[in-house]
């Protein structure tokens, strides 16, 4: 089930690159986006479970699905620091910087928002 939701997660990425890459706008704008709703979702997932009536196989059954897989598949860090280090050698070093710094003040910041939004499930 991981890897059916990691797929599902990965479709839901693909889907949201294709839609901004063929914008036009900014290279990391994707990104950027992506592994913001992933922090929010996995903040939101991490917080419900906390309140939920669950036991604990389901609770972790569903960490495992949700947590793991989707937003394993859907945002991953490793696409954000491979953009920062092509800034980088770009010589883009103000982008380089605000990319690198908003990507990570947004990702904790909507982390910590899901996780207090999914407390309130």
């Amino acid at each position: 089930m991981v890897g059916v939701f990691g797929g599902i997660g990965a479709i839901c990425r693909l889907l949201i690159e294709n839609s901004v890459r063929t914008t036009g706008l900014w290279m990391g704008l994707s990104t950027l986006i992506i592994n913001t709703v992933g922090c929010l979702l996995i903040g939101v997932f991490a917080g419900w479970l906390v309140v939920s009536p669950w036991g604990a196989q389901a609770k972790t059954a569903f960490a495992l699905m949700a947590m793991t897989g989707f937003c394993g598949g859907f945002s991953t860090f490793s696409s954000f620091t491979l953009d920062c280090v092509r800034y980088f050698e770009a010589g883009h070093f103000g982008t380089w910087l605000i990319f690198g710094a908003l990507t990570v003040f947004l990702g904790l910041f909507c982390c910590a928002l899901g996780y207090w939004l999914g407390t309130k499930l």
